[in-house]
């Protein structure tokens, strides 16, 4: 069980690793393809709705193939979409490379959370906030070596970087990983039915807090450069910032999570959230929004791990396919918010794409609140 363990938490390294490393060179990319603001929210929104395809086929998927089996596919795959992601130089390749490397985040996201989940269930401990820090780690490191290699090397060398960690996390999948029989759920009836309410519910704040993390990945190197452009050489920084507190947080999330219970820690990472998006909005320097970044990762660390595994517990005759329903309910804020935030900026600013995840984050902590009221004795058993 020890080395499953250990094979989760390298591939969700890479998993980090793929993120961190394209979101590090997005800055220069956008620059060398002459991206407006307008497109790159048009194409984030199209990502996103490629995304949660992918997650929302994984119940199906899952009753033909085993997370194992995905995941050595798809590790390989999402290596060689990466490696031509950061060798475009045009739009249209930005925008092609960036929804095919969406759709291998999302098969990648939903079969490794599903796998993590199993994981957590059959050590009989909390762990899922471990392996989501380790990719949040690997998401700060890799987006700083992202931005370096890109400004002062190639796009291109990152990709070499991020091979090493993906290829480590395919090998220990190979290694360490069961091979679990594909599973089609089958509801008896001495199961309870998959809870749809509750999880419509746990959806949306999820919507909400992943089209955060998402801005925060996404804008917070254009946001830098564009207050610094000379220091465009660390313009992942922010993310950087984000991903290591983020990071640091969901280390002690498991510890915090079994002493505060999943509604007082999500209340106030939220709160945190909406004040230091609120903190971006209001326009400071450098190294003032870098700082506020970090505020960010603290609030949200522990939002989406909360949330997941929440869904997982709900459901444990289907983890697979109460994730994927999860987020596809996400998925109505995540596609349409990102095409907003790229208005915003095109229109204004980027710092009203931080105001704007203001708002949303407080919408995500109404409908946390509205979901264990109304979830009540259900919802806390779980």
């Amino acid at each position: 069980m020890q080395r499953t363990h250990l094979a989760i938490i390298l591939i969700f390294v890479g998993f980090g690793a793929i993120v961190g490393t394209h979101t590090g060179a997005i800055p220069t990319l956008v620059s060398r393809s002459g991206m407006s603001p307008s497109a790159f929210g048009i194409a984030g929104s199209l990502g996103m709705l490629i995304n949660i395809g992918c997650m929302a086929a994984g119940g199906y998927i899952n009753r033909f193939a085993s997370p194992r089996t995905i995941l050595l596919y798809i590790l390989p795959a999402a290596f060689l979409v990466l490696t031509g992601a950061l060798l475009t130089t045009s739009v249209a390749g930005f925008v092609i490379s960036f929804l095919v490397l969406s759709a291998c985040i999302g098969t990648l996201d939903i079969f490794m959370n599903a796998e993590a989940s199993l994981v957590e269930h059959e050590m009989q401990r909390p762990v899922f906030s471990t392996y989501h820090a380790c990719a949040m780690l690997s998401i700060a490191g890799f987006a700083l070596l992202g931005s370096l290699t890109s400004v002062l090397l190639a796009p291109w060398v990152g990709a070499l970087l991020a091979g090493v960690a993906l290829f480590m996390g395919w090998l220990s999948a190979l290694k360490h990983l069961p091979e679990r029989d594909p599973v089609v759920p089958v509801i008896r009836k001495s199961q309870a039915p998959m809870p749809r309410g509750i999880l419509t519910i746990i959806g949306l704040a999820a919507g909400f807090n992943v089209t955060c993390e998402v801005a925060a990945i996404q804008w917070s190197g254009q946001l830098l450069a564009k207050i610094a452009p000379e220091m465009a050489a660390i313009s992942g920084l922010g993310l950087c910032f984000f991903g290591l507190c983020s990071g640091i947080m969901r280390l002690f999330g498991d510890h915090l999570r079994t002493s505060f219970g999943d509604l007082r820690i999500m209340a106030v990472g939220l709160t945190v959230a909406v004040a230091g998006f609120a903190g971006l909005g209001a326009a400071p320097g450098f190294w003032m929004s870098a700082l506020a970044f970090a505020a960010v990762g603290v609030g949200l660390a522990l939002i989406f791990p909360c949330l997941f595994s929440l869904a997982g517990r709900l459901s444990p005759h289907a983890r697979a396919a109460a994730m994927s329903y999860t987020a596809l309910i996400g998925g109505l804020p995540r596609v349409t918010l990102p095409w907003m935030l790229g208005m915003l900026a095109a229109s204004s600013s980027v710092h009203m794409v931080f105001s704007a995840c203001a708002v949303f984050a407080l919408a995500a902590l109404i409908l946390v609140v509205i979901a264990f009221a109304r979830a009540g004795h259900r919802l806390r058993a779980a």
